[in-house]
């Protein structure tokens, strides 16, 4: 019975860490950016433009309801996706900025037309 029950538990701890292994957090080997932009809802965004303070309880309506936010480069007027490659929930870092013009550093990484942002700071941008 001792020895099962070691068995059992040396195959627990193998099988945990294996799990653990295929889950750590893992950073894009990309180059690290800065940019300024406005703090979207990306369905409202794309499907009829919609952004700015108006938008703000839509926005959020959205966000919580699971849409994915976004920013809005000032410079380019390209979207990035929110994209925690930590597998985080992806609008964690944003919610509290939601129609605002915020600084974001994070790292940015591409794949089949669509680009996205793993934030590693956030904060209102100087007007």
């Amino acid at each position: 019975m001792a020895k099962t029950l070691s068995l059992i538990t040396i195959f627990f701890l193998l099988m945990t860490g294996a799990w653990a292994l295929g889950h750590e957090p893992h950073e894009p080997k990309a180059k690290e950016v800065t940019l300024i932009g406005e703090v979207i809802d990306t369905v409202c965004y794309v499907s009829h433009e919609s952004r700015g303070s108006e938008h703000a309880s839509c926005a959020r309506a959205c966000a919580e309801q699971g849409i994915s936010l976004g920013i809005l480069e000032e410079k380019t007027g390209k979207v990035y996706i929110s994209m925690p490659v930590d597998h985080t929930n992806p609008n964690a870092k944003l919610m509290n900025f939601i129609a605002q013009r915020v600084k974001v550093t994070g790292t940015v990484f591409s794949r089949g037309g669509l680009t996205g942002i793993y934030i590693k700071k956030i904060e209102p941008a100087a007007k």
